[in-house]
């Protein structure tokens, strides 16, 4: 199973391994494509690896030689047009003719690899091109905080041996508001009490004013520029305004890191801390540096709401907010990834625009709608509906929309699931017609 093109090299070693045995080239191709499988996940063209002719030959000549065929044969693999000589190698290309079966990582990720490489299938409309999707999901036992192990346990039962049956998590229906409050008032105050230790000991000077009975929101992640972190700040005094409104009863948690050589993800983390510090937001916007699994954990079981506004379709899938469901927490992010499939109108979470409110040619402009429609929803549906109080003081129509995530997120994007959807639909597929 080749995880993204980086790897795709594996299947040119299994290739010489057939051949030293006594098979043909054809053959050695042949028995590869029968026992490999590729998933693509990059909606980025400059993602996927390309080599040119002259380096791809200097460094694998021995392979040419070994598998006893010539300079064109072994650059056709990598080629979308085998005949022009100028074309590069690219991994994604061998990873698709040397696989019986490929799959995207949502289905909208699917919908934008089809797309991607339906120039190597011109026979056919794009919906036809040969690759699936099978969504990613996480490992709930691995993500589930002590708090949650003990929740969970105390009110769903066996949970982590019955965790595939949908039984279990429609129990969390008999569960009542105040300890599911109680449960979310716990994990929130864990995650101020780590936060507080935290920026004690942080390098950038951080002053945290975080309140344990506030609306936390979270955004913790890669500052790659397309996952567009500071877009909630795109209109300082609109942001400024709803913490006014809202007084100390609202607040922001950010953490990640940027490629080395991500200068604008870098950037994006210097606006975020230069937030932090502007009177409006100091203590209660606050930047984690050292952005690690621990952080990340603390983060996605204490939150109230995860964050999440990509540029769409750019991100393939994306795991961090499939680990709050078990939590309690609620996802705000516009429709890209997996959450259109776990997005269920509006019942378990929040949606940014629609599917087809994001899709601009030009990035500004895009950017620019996305950040009124995210304000849109900040200040029409969550903070009311976060802030509406029943007659014993409970948010009980949040806590609706807490079972609701409960139920319908965790088992239908867990690693049980998605390990059951690879053996069931890619490990038994049948081999596919040559690329």
């Amino acid at each position: 199973h080749l995880n993204e093109g980086h790897c795709a090299f594996l299947t040119l070693e299994l290739m010489r391994e057939h051949v030293e045995k006594g098979a043909s080239f054809d053959e050695a191709r042949e028995k590869v494509r029968a026992q490999s499988v590729f998933t693509t996940h990059t909606p980025v063209p400059a993602g996927h690896d390309r080599f040119s002719p002259e380096l791809f030959m200097s460094c694998m000549h021995t392979f040419r030689d070994s598998l006893r065929i010539s300079d064109h044969q072994l650059m056709s693999l990598g080629r979308v047009n085998p005949d022009d000589p100028s074309e590069e190698f690219t991994m994604t290309v061998l990873g698709l003719r040397l696989a019986r079966a490929a799959n995207g990582v949502s289905k909208l990720n699917g919908e934008v690899a089809r797309r991607q490489w339906h120039h190597m299938y011109p026979d056919r409309p794009a919906e036809e091109v040969p690759i699936s999707h099978i969504t990613n999901g996480i490992h709930l036992p691995t993500w589930a905080s002590p708090a949650s192990r003990t929740f969970l346990r105390v009110n769903l039962g066996s949970w982590t041996n019955d965790r595939e049956k949908q039984s279990t998590w429609d129990r969390i229906d008999q569960v009542s508001d105040q300890a599911i409050w109680e449960y979310r008032r716990k994990l929130r105050q864990n995650l101020i009490d780590f936060v507080n230790r935290k920026v004690a000991q942080q390098s950038l000077p951080q002053k945290s004013l975080l309140n344990p009975r506030a609306l936390t929101i979270g955004f913790a992640r890669r500052f790659a520029t397309y996952k567009r972190a500071p877009l909630l700040f795109s209109d300082i005094e609109r942001v400024a305004n709803l913490f006014s409104k809202y007084e100390r009863n609202i607040q922001v948690i950010y953490a990640g890191k940027a490629h080395p050589q991500d200068e604008g993800g870098k950037e994006f983390i210097r606006t975020i801390y230069e937030l932090s510090q502007q009177s409006q937001f100091k203590g209660r916007l606050i930047f984690l540096e050292n952005y690690n699994m621990e952080i990340g954990r603390m983060l996605v079981s204490g939150c109230d709401v995860w964050l999440n506004n990509p540029r769409r379709p750019y991100e393939a899938s994306g795991t961090s907010g499939q680990k709050i469901a078990l939590h309690g927490g609620l996802n705000l992010s516009i429709l890209d990834g997996w959450w259109p499939e776990g997005y269920d109108n509006g019942t378990n979470g929040w949606a940014i625009g629609t599917d087809a409110s994001h899709e601009y040619m030009d990035p500004a402009e895009q950017d620019a709608i996305d950040a009124e429609l995210l304000y849109q929803v900040l200040e029409n549906e969550v903070l009311p509906l976060f802030n509406k109080r029943g007659p014993e003081g409970l948010p009980n129509d949040w806590i609706q929309m807490i079972r609701s995530s409960i139920r319908s997120l965790t088992y239908q994007f867990s690693a049980h699931r998605m390990i059951t959807d690879y053996i069931d639909q890619m490990y038994t597929e049948p081999v596919a017609e040559t690329v």
